[in-house]
């Protein structure tokens, strides 16, 4: 008599992960009165809600039956970040195929061959630094250059992703200099647009020095036993070519290394200075990859197949970032998101007074999971968190800083983080392996992060 083998249980794949919260979020429209507040015209001409009129409404529940159309919908609403994740990849693959970001790796690994975790800790603080103003969506299109570092120092694609993405969520994170939770905090507030940055740029260190080292921490674990990897087995979304490491610049490559390294100055000024977004930001990307191909001798034919092959690789990630979008497409028709704004607000008179700046970084973690953008955050959240900071006795600077904390923390976790997402995609990495690596380093953040809001909120930061 055969015996049926029960099949061992696996992790669900992502698209099934964020479906799943979808219907979650319908249900969740169906439970939670739906309410809203008041919206005015602030100074800076932005509408934002006045906290002092708040009321329910009639529910507006969202129909599971409904999820195949605002699945659809999905891709519609983030068209601008799928366009743009597009032509990031597209373009970075000229510049991959022309060999001088390989060559510079291979001249990078030459020089640090002694000296290996020398090479991740520069490369991350150089990606932080840069992520302040910039965020983390610029860097997407890197991943393949940290894998190929990564496979060539001997490390797996876990410290290849971790190098490009965490680094990336640093400057967000700290909120140094960041226009999106930062910027739109301190105008909200009537403050100088980066006013406060001394107390977060202490932030930034402590928390980049502690992410570099828990990803060599991991790093040179793999290097002693590659079994101990979190992604042993799986197979590479690159392939190494181990020779590559005796490779030498030619002087075509470095006039294309030349020609990045001046485009990224310009990418800089642009996302500091000119505010630009992702249209801006796409066009940007494809003179960049015209640029490096134009410079590297590449006929015209061959940088639009490039282009095109480097497209094809974000097919799943751009998928997975429209389903996710579905989540706040529900939780926004049901009319629920002011209401639960509205209802943790008031949990801060619950907690003792040196407790009340860690307990708004938990209430913007839980709004975070229904408003992943920080810009969307800070225009929902502020108008309500900087009066009652103003009522309890806190400085806007640490109701902000709490607010820099709760939106960047979890982005780096939550399976609807487009950004997140696209990274683990990019790279090969399945979330749960992921959830294992990240889950140590992000309560670490959480704990840091409490005492930071604690001392600003003792010394009146």
């Amino acid at each position: 008599m055969e015996t049926t083998k029960r099949k061992k249980w696996s992790f669900p794949h992502e698209f099934i992960i964020v479906i799943i919260m979808a219907v979650l979020a319908c249900i969740l429209t169906y439970i939670i009165p739906a309410g809203e507040y008041e919206r005015i015209k602030s100074e800076t001409g932005k509408m934002v809600i006045n906290p002092d009129v708040f009321k329910y409404i009639e529910n507006t529940p969202v129909s599971i039956w409904k999820i195949p159309m605002l699945l659809v919908k999905g891709f519609y609403d983030s068209s601008s970040l799928i366009f743009a994740i597009l032509i990031f990849t597209g373009s970075m693959q000229i510049i991959m195929a022309t060999g001088a970001l390989r060559a510079l790796t291979s001249t990078v690994i030459r020089k640090f061959s002694k000296r290996q975790t020398i090479a991740i800790a520069v490369i991350m603080f150089v990606i932080s630094v840069l992520s302040s103003p910039m965020g983390y969506n610029p860097f997407i299109a890197f991943v393949p250059v940290a894998l190929l570092m990564s496979y060539q120092l001997g490390y797996d694609e876990m410290v290849g992703v971790a190098m490009i993405a965490l680094a990336a969520a640093m400057g967000p994170n700290a909120g140094m200099l960041n226009p999106s939770t930062t910027g739109i905090g301190n105008q909200l507030a009537g403050l100088p647009i980066f006013h406060g940055i001394g107390f977060r740029l202490i932030g930034f260190f402590i928390f980049t020095a502690v992410t570099i080292f828990y990803v060599i921490r991991y790093a040179n674990k793999v290097k002693a036993d590659p079994s101990y990897s979190y992604v042993y087995g799986i197979k590479p979304s690159i392939t190494s070519d181990t020779q590559t490491i005796d490779e030498k610049l030619t002087v075509r490559q470095i006039l294309v290394l030349v020609t990045v390294g001046i485009s990224l100055i310009v990418l800089v000024y642009g996302c500091t200075k000119l505010a630009w977004g992702f249209q801006q930001m796409s066009a940007f990307f494809i003179v960049l990859g015209a640029l490096g191909g134009i410079v590297y001798g590449m006929r015209a034919n061959e940088i639009c197949m490039q282009f095109a092959e480097g497209s094809k690789l974000v097919v799943r990630a751009i998928i997975l970032i429209a389903f996710a979008r579905t989540i706040s497409i529900v939780l926004g028709n049901g009319h629920i998101l002011d209401t639960v704004v509205h209802s943790v607000s008031g949990w801060l008179n619950y907690f003792p007074t040196f407790l009340q700046a860690p307990g708004m970084l938990l209430i913007h973690t839980i709004i975070n999971f229904f408003i992943t953008s920080g810009s969307g955050q800070a225009v929902v959240t502020m108008p309500v968190m900087l009066p009652v900071a103003r009522i309890i006795g806190m400085s806007p600077e640490t109701a902000i800083l709490a607010l820099n904390y709760g939106d960047g923390f979890t982005n780096i976790i939550f399976p609807h983080s487009a950004a997140l997402m696209a990274f683990l995609v990019l790279s090969n990495v399945p979330y749960q392996k992921w959830l294992k690596f990240i889950w140590k380093l992000v309560l670490l953040w959480y704990v840091i992060g409490a005492v930071l809001l604690v001392i600003a909120q003792m010394i009146g930061y």
